[in-house]
Parts: C-alpha cells; structure tokens; sequence
C-alpha cells in the first residue's frame, strides 16, 4: 500500500477506493503476509473485458435476453451477490423521469413497469451456473496462482520435508503433491445448488425443448409452458456471490469458432451436428488450456479423454434439424466405412514418422473416387445427382455466416425412424471425420460409433490456415507457397526452395528478403569448412512459425491497443454530444431533444465507434486462435 501510494501520488481514501473497485472486477490479485498486503495485476481478466460483448452475445443466443442482461450486469459488478444482481435488473426497468421506460423481455403490471418475475431470474441463473457461464466465488481467486503455489510449496516443506528436498525422488514427490493440493484448492468453491435440487427439472437441453425456450424468451415473457413460479427447492441462496467464468466463456468462443469453420468446409446442417457434439464435450472440458502446473499431463496424445457416441448425440439432437439434408446421395452398397479408417491409421502413421511422409499420399492426392461416402460442401467431391441444391462447384471458397440457434428452421422435419435418424447423424460426423482439418476422430464402435475432437489438432490446423491467408494477403501467391514449401521441407537453399516451388530463382529471391524484412522467414548460414569465407557458406531458409505466431500476437494486441487509442480521443472530442446524449431525460429520445447539427455528429461518432470496436473483435479473434484456443 505504501508503495502504491508513493508511485501513484494518491491520498490514501482514493486508493483504497480504487484498489476496491479493482478487486471486485479481479483486475488485480491482493495476497496479505503478516501485515503487508501485495497486490499484482490480473492482465487476464482485464484482457477478458474486450471479450465482455462476444460472451453476451453467446449467453443471449443460448438462453435467452435475460441471461444476457444476468451477464451484463456481472460484466458492470465485477462479482455481485444474487440479490444485489435481481435488484439491479429490477432497477434498470423502472420507469425513467420522463415516465418512459425500457421495453424488455418480461411481465407487465398495471403502471406499466416491465420487470422479470423472480422465478424466471432464479431460472435463467441455475441454467447458467449448469452450464458453466459463471461461478461461485471462493477466497482463493483472489489469490494470483503463483502466490498460491508459492503458499503451498512453503507449507509442504515446513511440514513433510524439513524445510527443503533432497533428492531428485523427493522433488518429484513434492510436486505431485503440490498439484494435488492446488487440485483441491481450486475446487473449493461454495456450492450453489439448493438443497433438493434435481438438474432435469431445470435442464433446457433434451431434444426441441431447449430450442423452443431459447425462441420464446426472445420473443416474450411466456415460455414454453414452464412455470416461473417460486420453487422453493430450487431457489438459490440470495447471498451467494457469483461472477463470470472467464476460462468457460473461452470453451464456447472456441466451440463458436469451430462451428463456424464446419460451416464454411462442410455444410450447414453438419455444422449444427458439430456444435451439438461439442456443446455435450464442453460439460466435461473446464477450459481450454491446462496449467501445468496444476492439471495433469496427457501421456498418450491419441487418448480421446472424452467421448461422445452416435446414440448418444442423436438423442441430445433438436427435432427440429432435419439430418437428412446437406448429405451426398449415395445408396448403402457404395459407402465404404473402411476408407475412414485407412485414413485415420494414415494420419497416425504420418504423425509417428515424418520422414516416411513423402512415400505416403497426402489426403490432396487421393483419387476423387475415395472421398464419394464422406465429403460434401464446399472444394469436395460427392455422389450427387446434377440437381441436388447441395452440390456446389469444386474449389468454391463461398464465405458462410456464424452459425446461431436462430439461424435453424422453424418448420419441423417430416417424421423419421430413430434409426434411420441416427444413421444420416453418422454420416454427417463420417464427413466431419474425413475432413482435411481433422475436425473429429472415431474412436470405437459402440453404439455406432464413438467420437472425440482433438482440440489441439484442429486449433493447429486452423492457426496454420489463418497464418497462410495473412501470408497471402501480405505478400501474394508467390510468398504463400514458399512458405508452404519451407513448412513442409524444413531448412533449404534458396535455389532448392526456388525449384521446388516452381518460380524463378529471382522472384523467390526478392520475396525471401521481402518476407524476411517482415520476420516471416529467416536465414540461417552454415560454413563449408573453417574459413567462414562468403563464397563457402551456404545459406539457408526456414519458416519459424513458433516465432512467427508471437510476432503476430505482439502486432494484433499493439493494433487493439492503437484502436482503442483512436477511440478515446474520437470521444473526447465529441465529449459534449456525448455527455448530452447520456442524460436520463434524453436517452431514447435523441431525435425529439437534439439539433440536427448535434445528430449528425452524434451519428458520426457512433459509426466511428462501432467500426474500432468490430475492428478490436475481429482481431481479438486472431488471438483465440494463436494463443487461447
């Protein structure tokens, strides 16, 4: 505190009540010992606010408005306890000074106050804390992990070791069990569930239930014939604090962005398949990331720790998606489930040994006839008739928009045997299976099928198509298959990358340099013998894309920041239109209390906002991909 006082210049009532407000958002981490008290910098959480809009818009399109109002409000609070969180919804729909109020998506009474009935909030809440969007807060997340591994660490070697280790044997030992103390820690958080609770009687998931509720609380105040009504069993403790759960919201954003790129490779209706099966493995994935120094190693890459069958996903699926489109037309007698399989084992293999790689054809040279029973969309072949409104022309690289649970038909599918329902399901994950980018992997045989995703895989595939289309863009056809060249060979001479990539040895030349100027590539010289003269060194090229994914984060997160930037001073100096817009008696009603001069650069300013915050997204999305995904 002395410290922080001495730097910022602050009086000490200023600073304890910044550090407050600080605290309550988990920007900063505070751990006391004795009677100092040391505070860090939560760079995660604060970073996590420029996500604050994609997690809202994910909570509205799973449950519904008031579950996106439930967020907001904890993105405002930092962490709120549930009766603060009810009152302050109940707050915002009062009617304004000017009698006016907000229209919103709840019951009406007689003066014409919208508000939610309390059934409804301690609903949406519950549906909420199920799936993960926010948590319980417990005392230890106010602790920075590294204070925390440092207190157990100290505590362990006091107590079981004398005050230090000996022996390699003995350090393993004191890190196993320091992970499974720190294990034990972060699951200590208060329980939330009231006491009867029964999760099928809140669970918004089985078949078309969950998406007729989704449609309804958009739509009105009505549901589903669900009663809100107060139910004692169910109705959580009003003191319990909750915020939001930051490393789950990051699941769903990388679930989102893999649905989306289903969508853009296979089809629409698979993509709805995928993100059903990856909303069942979310239940059990915490977040995307483990810490090593907490989460157990994974020995064995190939061992699917999750796995979701064919029966499995079929009876979780909505009614409401007809799986019989979007599927080539191919009678049972052509389709050969065993190409699946050949080319599952010839991934593997291509993993084990990357030397035996060039004798083996790649997924692009097998013949059109191997892919009939598993592909379909865009740049793949399928057995289709010549009207089906499915096919599209090979190597069509058509843009598709985000895949949301509104986007599904409304109009139910005809009626057709569970059998036969699960057998299009298998085909459309046979299609994910067989895709380039490795979307999905079977893994066993039981109840027609077991599946898994293996997420570092497919985010590699990803990370390496987004770093090939920055490429492309920077520096043409040209540099984009130099780079694919070098990915595949490894360190070669400029010479041999020029023959193998079929260009001239002086176009390859000006590009090497271009992109090295850039840090794409670089260079690294290997002398023939001691002289280390010129003339005997050979030089050789090589694409780091270790190196390269950290100089593209460090350029997105200083293009966010200069964004971010622009925009406070675009609003400083429209400053006075802006604190006029915001007054409580002209909110909603800009048009009736300002001038037409004072609109326009109303308008002007809200653009320009608008563009830098969809711009902060967008390469907010680079991010997720390189570095939290």
């Amino acid at each position: 505190m002395n410290a922080l006082k001495r730097h910022t210049q602050l009086t000490t009532r200023q600073l304890k009540l910044g550090l407050t407000v600080l605290v309550r958002q988990n920007l900063v981490y505070h751990n006391s010992e004795g009677s100092d008290t040391h505070y860090e910098a939560n760079i995660d959480a604060a970073y996590a606010l420029v996500r604050s809009g994609k997690i809202l818009e994910i909570a509205e399109e799973r449950f519904g408005s008031v579950a996106a109002e439930i967020m907001g409000q904890l993105v405002l609070l930092g962490h709120a306890k549930i009766s603060d969180i009810i009152a302050e919804l109940n707050k915002n729909h009062e009617p304004h000074a000017n009698g006016n109020s907000n229209e919103t998506n709840g019951a009406t009474n007689g003066n014409g106050v919208h508000s939610y009935p309390s059934g409804q909030l301690n609903h949406t809440l519950i549906q909420l804390l199920e799936e993960g969007f926010i948590q319980p807060v417990g005392q230890n997340m106010f602790r920075s992990p590294t204070d925390s591994y440092n207190a157990v660490e100290k505590a362990l070697l006091q107590d079981s070791y004398g005050g230090a280790t000996r022996g390699t044997k003995q350090k393993d030992e004191l890190r196993m069990r320091i992970r499974g103390q720190l294990q034990e820690l972060r699951a200590q958080v208060p329980n939330w569930k009231p006491v009867g609770y029964n999760r099928s009687s809140t669970n918004g998931h089985t078949n078309d239930i969950a998406s007729k509720r989704r449609r309804l609380s958009h739509s009105g105040g009505a549901t589903n014939g669900y009663d809100f009504g107060d139910d004692e069993s169910s109705k959580l403790d009003g003191n319990l604090v909750l915020r939001i759960n930051h490393e789950k919201c990051t699941v769903f954003m990388r679930n989102r962005r893999l649905v989306e790129l289903a969508n853009s490779r296979i089809g629409v209706t698979t993509s709805y398949i995928y993100a059903e099966l990856l909303r069942l493995m979310a239940e059990q994935i915490p977040r995307c990331r483990p810490d090593p120094r907490i989460d157990d190693a994974v020995d064995d890459a190939d061992g699917p720790s999750i796995i979701i069958t064919t029966q499995e996903l079929t009876d979780a699926l909505s009614k409401t998606i007809n799986v019989s489109t979007g599927i080539g037309k191919a009678t049972s007698q052509k389709i050969d489930t065993s190409r699946l399989d050949k080319l599952q084992n010839g991934r593997k293999r291509k993993a084990q040994d990357e030397a035996e790689v060039e004798g083996v054809a790649s997924s692009d040279e097998e013949s059109e006839d191997d892919h009939k029973p598993f592909t379909n969309g865009n740049g793949h072949a399928m057995d289709v008739d010549e009207d089906d409104p499915f096919s599209d022309q090979p190597g069509a690289n058509t843009s598709k928009r985000a895949v949301t649970f509104k986007d599904r038909d409304r109009t139910p599918p005809p009626t057709e045997s569970r059998q036969a329902r699960m057998m299009h399901v298998m085909s459309h994950l046979q299609l994910l299976a067989a895709d380039d980018c490795q979307l999905l992997r079977k893994c066993g045989a039981r109840q027609m099928g077991e599946w898994t995703v293996d997420f570092e895989r497919v985010i590699d595939r990803l990370r390496e198509s987004e770093l090939d289309s920055i490429i492309y863009e920077n520096f043409g056809q040209i540099g984009h298959r130099l780079v694919r060249v070098m990915r595949k060979m490894g360190k070669l001479e400029e010479k041999h990358i020029a023959k193998l990539a079929l260009i001239k040895q002086q176009d390859s030349r000006t590009t090497l340099v271009n992109m090295q100027m850039h840090g794409m590539v670089d260079i690294q010289e290997v002398p023939r013998d001691t002289g280390r003269m010129i003339v005997r060194t050979i030089h050789l090229w090589f694409c780091d894309e270790d190196r390269v994914t950290s100089l593209l984060l460090d350029r997105t997160y200083k293009a966010m920041s200069r964004c971010l930037q622009r925009l406070d001073v675009e609003k400083r100096r429209k400053a006075n239109i802006i604190a006029l817009s915001e007054r409580t008696d002209v909110q909603g009603q800009e048009e009736a209390f300002l001038r037409p001069e004072q609109m326009n650069q109303l308008r002007e300013i809200r653009a320009k906002e608008e563009d830098l915050l969809g711009q902060i997204c967008r390469l907010d999305e680079l991010v997720g991909i390189f570095q939290d995904y």
